[in-house]
């Protein structure tokens, strides 16, 4: 493993914590910062639905709000205004509730442990006014309701009601599209007023493929090289996203591992050689040939043409969720 100078490894690890604020983004941190300015002049807190497919960002987003919010000096040092809990595949609402206490013990809310026997619902609630909690996000909500019936359903939107109010703090389910179609409860939707999608980057229109390059310009110039890279010309635009097929995720991981392997080469700048180079290092699923060794025409262009969905006449688990499916245009 080839060793980093100090200066490479400052500026690996700069472009690996990046964050483009897109104007997507910008406009569900909008939102976030009205809910959380709301909840002081209504007895009946907003919510929120942020819903999106598997690699569009959603984490990263709501990782980078957090961050931004919770490092303002203005708050005491055991308070957490932005509290984002993580479900576990699979798990309940019991398991979610102790996740939530467990997420405030880390950032220093020590809750008296008085055992199973509290009510859960009310111990959450004490716990988030304790730590002076503005917002909650719960994050892949989608594995909270997924294969389960109406009643359950019901029992954890009634709990999450509860607390909203009880706290007096907006929430924030983060998750996979189809889980709106899961959540059938009209009291709860109701409060979902406000709702954000992230969608895939695409390259049909030439709007969406000026969108895509801007990205990649705004990736350029977070990366600290003798000479800044230019990703953004008609054939690495087209290479990038062949790779990446609009998930904002994969493009960071793999122009990541390009500026490593840049960074160890000792190169001034990150190239197409370079860009080839990662390409076969990584591999990847959907392509069979590198899109930055072949001519243009031939790099094929990924379409989302099914987005993910839900099956509710599935008859066994494994069939409930169905897989988005791509097209591929020359």
């Amino acid at each position: 493993m080839t060793k980093l100078t100090l200066q490479q490894d400052t500026a690996l690890k700069e472009f690996g914590l990046c964050f483009i604020e897109l104007p997507i983004v910008s406009e569900t941190f909008q939102d976030f910062d009205d809910l959380r300015f709301n909840r002081d002049y209504q007895s009946d807190p907003q919510c929120m639905m942020l819903t999106g497919e598997t690699g569009s960002g959603k984490t990263r987003l709501i990782q980078e709000y957090r961050r931004r919010v919770n490092a303002n000096s203005g708050f005491r040092h055991s308070d957490v205004p932005v509290l984002i809990t993580n479900i576990s595949s699979n798990k309940g609402l019991e398991n979610t509730l102790v996740q939530i206490l467990s997420d405030l013990d880390t950032f220093g809310c020590h809750q008296k442990k008085r055992g199973m026997k509290t009510d859960l619902t009310k111990k959450v609630v004490r716990n988030l006014i304790a730590a002076n909690v503005e917002l909650l996000i719960i994050n892949e909500f989608h594995d909270l309701i997924k294969f389960k019936n109406y009643q359950e359903i019901q029992i954890i939107t009634s709990a999450l009601k509860f607390i909203s109010e009880a706290a007096n703090i907006p929430i924030v389910l983060v998750g996979m599209p189809w889980m709106k179609d899961i959540i059938n409860d009209s009291e709860w939707g109701s409060r979902l007023r406000r709702r954000k999608h992230l969608e895939y980057f695409s390259y049909i229109r030439k709007e969406d493929r000026e969108h895509f390059r801007l990205l990649l310009v705004g990736f350029s110039k977070r990366m600290s090289f003798d000479t800044r890279p230019v990703l953004h010309s008609k054939e690495l635009t087209r290479a990038l996203f062949a790779v990446c097929r609009g998930e904002f995720r994969q493009l960071m991981v793999f122009l990541y591992e390009a500026c490593k392997m840049a960074l160890q080469n000792n190169d001034h700048t990150l190239n197409e050689k370079t860009l080839a180079e990662t390409f076969d290092k990584l591999g990847c699923e959907h392509l069979s040939s590198n899109p930055f060794t072949i001519k243009f025409k031939e790099i094929p262009i990924p379409v989302l043409s099914i987005p993910s969905r839900y099956n509710p006449n599935a008859l066994e688990e494994k069939d409930e969720i169905i897989d988005r499916v791509f097209e591929y245009i020359y």
